[in-house]
């Protein structure tokens, strides 16, 4: 089987998930094409390989290969999922040391944020760090927009699922999510939120937000922000 990749990105993170062969030829070509690019966008990108069938030597030194990429750049290339034969052919040439191995992708992602062996982590920038989810990626633009511009680090997802991985990650100081996204793995998505940071702030925008005058709610938005984060110096 031909290697099929897909990718999607988790916050400042890019996650690509392996499927099938890599091997010498348009396989190589094809990791080192959208890996590379990740790299340059994300700096930390995360492979999946759980799904991989085979790696030959032209594999293994791609993955080598764009891992000292990554460092190049003060981010880093981690695996999870490695499959047995893999982790069998990195023991044999004593390159285990040289990656990031992780059990989980979720794993993988608050490594590269938190900081670990390779990676210094995301935690440098002291703005208070915000958590947008919001199904239109137009919103999820302005709100970061908005926010970035005001002084706070925000940080957007339009994928429900990946909101506890990100705050997980991230330790954010409040989450605001569409009033419309009310369910998380069967459970309230404050009460699922909640068993990862107890006593996260959630701001809730309604219908309304997104037909608003952009100045307007803009304001709106700022407002509630700051009443949440420092409600001492909020106007009554």
């Amino acid at each position: 089987m031909q290697l099929h990749l897909e990718s999607r990105p988790i916050g400042e993170v890019l996650v690509v998930q392996c499927i099938g062969r890599l091997v010498a030829g348009n396989e190589v070509f094809t990791l080192h094409s959208l890996v590379g690019d990740g790299i340059e966008k994300y700096g930390d990108v995360v492979l999946q390989l759980d799904r991989l069938d085979y790696v030959d030597s032209s594999g293994l030194g791609a993955l080598i290969c764009l891992m000292q990429a990554a460092r190049a750049k003060d981010g880093d290339l981690k695996l999870t999922g490695v499959p047995s034969r893999l982790q069998k052919m990195l023991d044999l040439t004593h390159l285990s040391s040289q990656f990031e191995i992780y059990e989980s992708m979720e794993e993988a992602i608050t490594a590269a944020y938190l900081g670990s062996r390779y990676s210094r982590g995301k935690t440098g920038d002291t703005r208070p760090r915000i958590l947008c989810l919001y199904a239109s990626l137009d919103m999820c633009t302005f709100l970061r927009e908005i926010l970035c511009a005001a002084g706070f680090n925000a940080l957007t997802t339009t994928a429900v699922e990946d909101a506890p991985i990100l705050l997980k990650a991230t330790k954010a100081q409040l989450v605001i999510v569409s009033s419309r996204i009310q369910m998380l793995r069967g459970k309230p998505i404050r009460a699922v939120l909640q068993e990862i940071v107890p006593g996260i702030q959630l701001l809730a925008l309604d219908d309304q937000f997104a037909t608003l005058d952009p100045g307007e709610a803009a304001h709106k938005l700022l407002t509630h922000v700051n009443c949440v984060l420092s409600p001492a110096n909020s106007p009554s």
